[in-house]
């Protein structure tokens, strides 16, 4: 995540608490053409066709009653970082804080930010009994929590060049010491957990460099090469971008973050997934939103089809969406839903990931000397959740997306040939009956896999 400063005189306090979603925005959203696209996109690519055929334990085919199938996981990952897994000072805001993530989401972004995994050289706090660290939980502590709930764990970020976040201060600063250094990082972090979380961001904001840090020359292609050699071959690397790559992929193939993927590539860098963050930072960005101006459907989509040229999935890796003015927590809603079904309907598009679940738990400006937190991204309020973990309407309006409109709950009465059926790519808990015996049995209907499911019932 990017710490982002804008030289601007509009302060938070000089918008206009009486702004309104504008009509160019509201009918940009509602044109027919944009909501076609979506409609046919989740139709097209979310969903497939699916035959269940039953047996008998030897393998004859049977013809139980009705069948009842009730999907309890999506195959497409809907996300949120983990980083205040275990981070409130209250069990029972924890318990809720669990209870809401694992209502939502299937997928968790897990923090190996260096200076607090190694706060002192080979004293890594990889353990969940590790010290406390505000919004690094230890890994081992997110881990666990993913496997509770069953929950995807997703690895962020092994390189990256920001002096705040990133670099630690005992890092010497000579290139050839940073790069043995970051070597050694990888391949502990690869050796540790490279078989149990497939997922990772490599490097992170690369075309967002900071000038004025010390890296290795190149260190990119090389992170993705030793990333390559020291983890294994079914991990998952994601080149993650900042939200400027929105706004820069009006220079389409001759952008900075279209150029360097190409030339990674070129290069033979092993880069799996293309990673777009979507924070709005900006007083000035969020007005033009609401106008109609900025983050309209056709530039999201174009970005989308720009990045589809390399044939990766597209992870759209962090999201903030701001609620800002006296409207904005009905504005965050409607925003949030646009973008999400928009996402959603895009072929390449493999995962969204909100950013901070509970407002007043984002990127802090400082920790004091007390270990009070000095808000910094908070004045965003870009949670699902109130401070005091009550449900703003963005939640509601995730919860009926991921949880309702795309789930499929069904009874299918089967025929000769099987129960046939079309819905959301996932796993399904099927039940059904033969001869007086209820079977309860749990099928996986992949997006790449077989259409063809054969249960048997014994």
């Amino acid at each position: 995540m990017k710490q982002l400063v804008f030289a601007t005189c509009l302060t938070l306090s000089a918008l206009p608490l009486s702004a309104q979603l504008s009509d160019d925005y509201k009918n940009q959203w509602a044109s027919p053409a944009v909501q076609q696209r979506i409609a046919d996109g989740i139709r097209e690519h979310r969903m497939g066709n699916f035959t269940v055929r039953f047996t008998d334990k030897d393998g004859n085919p049977v013809s139980p009653g009705d069948v009842s199938l009730t999907q309890t996981r999506h195959d497409f990952h809907f996300g949120a970082n983990g980083f205040m897994v275990k981070g409130f000072k209250n069990p029972k805001e924890d318990a809720l804080y669990e209870e809401h993530f694992a209502r939502l989401f299937n997928f968790v972004t897990i923090p190996f930010y260096w200076p607090e995994l190694e706060p002192e050289p080979g004293k890594l706090r990889f353990d969940k009994d590790s010290p406390y660290s505000y919004r690094r939980p230890a890994p081992d502590l997110v881990m666990e929590f993913a496997r509770k709930h069953a929950i995807t764990p997703k690895g962020h970020t092994l390189v990256w060049d920001n002096p705040r976040w990133s670099i630690p201060t005992w890092l010497p600063k000579d290139e050839k010491i940073m790069e043995q250094k970051i070597s050694k990082r990888i391949e502990q972090i690869a050796q540790r957990y490279g078989h149990e979380i497939q997922i990772w961001d490599v490097v992170n904001e690369v075309t967002d460099r900071h000038a004025d840090v010390l890296m290795p020359k190149d260190f990119a292609f090389k992170a993705f090469k030793e990333s390559e050699r020291v983890f294994p071959n079914s991990n998952v690397f994601t080149l993650n971008f900042t939200t400027a790559i929105w706004k820069r992929s009006n220079k389409r193939e001759y952008s900075a973050d279209y150029l360097l993927t190409e030339s990674l590539l070129r290069r033979n860098a092993k880069i799996n997934a293309i990673g777009l963050q979507f924070h709005n930072f900006s007083e000035p960005e969020y007005e033009q939103i609401v106008k109609g101006k900025e983050m309209t459907p056709t530039t999201l989509f174009n970005t989308l089809d720009l990045y589809s040229d390399f044939n990766l999935p597209l992870h759209i890796t962090e999201i903030t969406v701001s609620a800002l003015s006296d409207k904005g927590p009905d504005y965050q809603a409607v925003m949030a839903e646009n973008y999400y079904k928009l996402w959603f309907s895009h072929p390449k598009v493999e995962a969204i990931i909100w950013w901070n679940l509970v407002d007043g738990t984002a990127a802090p400006a400082g920790i004091r000397a007390d270990g009070s937190v000095i808000p910094g991204e908070d004045k965003w309020k870009g949670g699902l959740l109130n401070r005091d973990f009550t449900k703003k309407p963005v939640y509601d309006v995730l919860d009926r997306l991921i949880n309702k409109e795309w789930r499929t709950n069904l009874t299918v009465k089967p025929t000769a040939n099987g129960a046939s059926y079309r819905g959301f790519y996932g796993t399904y808990k099927l039940v059904t009956q033969l001869k007086g015996k209820t079977y309860e049995k749990e099928i996986q209907c992949p997006k790449s896999g077989t259409r063809d499911i054969v249960v048997v019932l014994d």
